[in-house]
Order: C-alpha cells, then structure tokens, then sequence
C-alpha cells in the first residue's frame, strides 16, 4: 500500500534573494523521497519570480503555516 505523501519532496534548506535587482529568487534544497533524505541526497531548485508573486507566495505560505500549526488542514491551494 502507498502512502499519498510519497510523492511529495522535502525541504532541506532555502535561500532567498534578488535577480539582477529586479526579480525575487528563491533556491530551495529538497529530498524528492523518504530514501533520498534518509541518504542525505539532495536537490536544488533555483525559483525566480515577480515581487507581486514572492509577496503572494509568502502571504499563502503564512496562512498555510498558521493553519497547520493549528491543526487545520488547507484543502486547496490560490495561485
């Protein structure tokens, strides 16, 4: 039996910064799978994007957070 988590990465680590002055980046750092983290494998993921959308994103991500941390589950994602 699997689990529906199997196919969802884990954050390692990440970086945040500017592109060219203009642009917000983000580098994230993941396991893709339970093994990979358990072997220490890692991935990077260089995001870029508009400073409308990184503002969006970390909005999003604070109520998801507060929600988690309260034990309600998000049922769906606004992009």
């Amino acid at each position: 039996m699997t689990n529906d988590l199997d196919g969802i990465g884990a954050l390692t680590s990440f970086s945040v910064g500017t592109l060219d002055g203009r642009d917000a980046m983000m580098v994230i750092e993941l396991a893709k799978t339970p093994a990979e983290f358990a072997q220490g494998i890692r991935h990077q993921m260089p995001v870029a994007m508009t400073p409308e959308h990184a503002l969006e994103l970390g909005e999003a991500l604070l109520l998801a957070a507060r929600a988690a941390l309260m034990g309600n589950a998000p049922t769906h994602a606004l992009n």
